[in-house]
């Protein structure tokens, strides 16, 4: 196993107790016996149920000839079955302390592979630590299919899954466990309170769907909200209609950073975007009508709207 250097606290007897741990009650002792505590201000909310995990894995379709990634891995409970499933997994883990107990669970899986870092570079940008560890692992050429399987923080859970569409991997498949508002977000319809700018980029890239609901009593420490399973398969067809997917991105965040404006009037304000008049003219070529709010217009519609604009520059 490719692991950070760090040496795990108390290392002679972890791998003894994780390999024991089966219920949140295991886990709670285990980070007494090491002096932890869970970190809120990560998102730290871990599932130890192995039945669940097993499940997220299955619905992920990890095979033995898959590239697996955690993102967030934690103590490797998740990671331990991704390694079971497939030929190479990938674990990403900001806390020094989860990353020294995760390799020490781990410790002698020749197909697995530790990153201690932020999966995050900034809000819009994935962490060249992990981009570079991907791109050297696919680069092999052994693997057929990439996957995303992660139950992953809740801090960052928004910002993570649109980096992931937008950067560019071959993935197959994103299967993550978030809250349930997040999940409601990412498969939202228009017309919606929960329809927003995750919304149209998420299904810009991929077919999503939300597999079940996960209550709060199946993690350690058990939330105040509930969660959900959503699968995202990526579909080719969305961004190769888009023709400039940087414009695309300034439409849709310009229309939903003012909810209660028109369309037309939200664009207005951003002024790279071009005059009032240029602005009204193409919403109304793509059918969308002058007091039409962000929430109402669909995926079609701002794809057509950012061409048009797009277009109108060239």
């Amino acid at each position: 196993m490719d692991t950070p250097s760090d040496p795990a606290p108390h290392a002679s007897d972890i791998a003894r107790r994780m390999a024991k741990v089966r219920t949140k009650r295991e886990l709670a002792a285990l980070f007494r016996h090491l002096g932890m505590r869970c970190q809120k201000r990560l998102g730290q909310n871990f599932l130890v149920d192995h039945n669940l995990l097993g499940f997220m894995v299955r619905a992920a379709e990890v095979g033995p000839d898959d590239l697996a990634v955690d993102i967030g891995c934690g103590t490797g409970l998740l990671l331990g079955h991704l390694a079971d499933g497939a030929a190479h997994a990938i674990g990403i883990e900001v806390d020094r302390r989860l990353l020294a107990i995760c390799s020490r669970y781990l410790e002698g899986r020749a197909n697995v592979t530790l990153l201690r870092g932020d999966a995050l570079a900034s809000k819009r940008r994935l962490a060249p630590l992990l981009l570079a560890a991907l791109a050297r692992e696919w680069a092999t050429g052994r693997y057929e299919a990439l996957r995303v399987v992660s139950n992953l923080p809740y801090s960052v859970a928004s910002l993570i899954v649109p980096n992931l569409l937008e950067a560019g991997l071959p993935l197959a498949v994103v299967l993550v466990t978030v809250q349930k508002e997040v999940a409601d977000r990412l498969a939202a319809e228009p017309h919606s309170k929960q329809y927003g700018a995750l919304s149209v980029v998420a299904q810009a890239h991929a077919r999503v769907e939300v597999v079940r609901g996960v209550p709060p009593q199946v993690f350690w420490p058990r939330p105040k909200v509930e969660s959900a399973i959503v699968r995202l398969v990526p579909r080719r067809e969305g961004r190769e209609g888009i023709d400039d997917y940087a414009r695309f991105q300034q439409v849709v965040r310009a229309a939903f950073a003012h909810r209660r404006k028109s369309v037309a009037n939200a664009l207005a304000t951003a002024h790279s975007l071009g005059d009032k008049a240029a602005v009204d003219a193409a919403v109304a070529r793509c059918g969308i009508g002058p007091g039409q709010r962000a929430e109402h217009v669909s995926l079609p519609q701002y794809v057509a709207l950012a061409n048009e604009l797009t277009a109108r520059e060239g």
